[in-house]
């Protein structure tokens, strides 16, 4: 169930729209427009949603893809080393 909730209210009850979002999705709107979604997240959740939209991430899981393609496969390795490394960008 999406919820919608105004900068203002947000504003009054922060709390309470954060509880909002264990039920689903709350989109923020700003003057009437959509502006931010929040959406709740669990702690063993939080490295796959943060990996999931990460533009770096995404384009080096990308490259490693086309190298597969190109190569016949990529090391094991080097998609775990991007893949900490990214990690620890992230968490910064």
């Amino acid at each position: 169930m999406i919820q919608f909730v105004n900068v203002r209210e947000l504003k009054n009850r922060v709390s309470e729209v954060i509880r909002r979002t264990r039920k689903g999705d709350v989109v923020v709107t700003l003057r009437g427009k959509p502006t931010v979604v929040l959406h709740a997240v669990a702690d063993d959740e939080l490295e796959d949603y943060l990996l999931a939209h990460s533009p770096k991430f995404l384009k080096s899981l990308e490259r490693s893809y086309q190298e597969y393609q190109r190569k016949g496969g990529a090391s094991l390795e080097t998609l775990l080393n991007q893949t900490e490394r990214e990690l620890e960008r992230l968490q910064r």
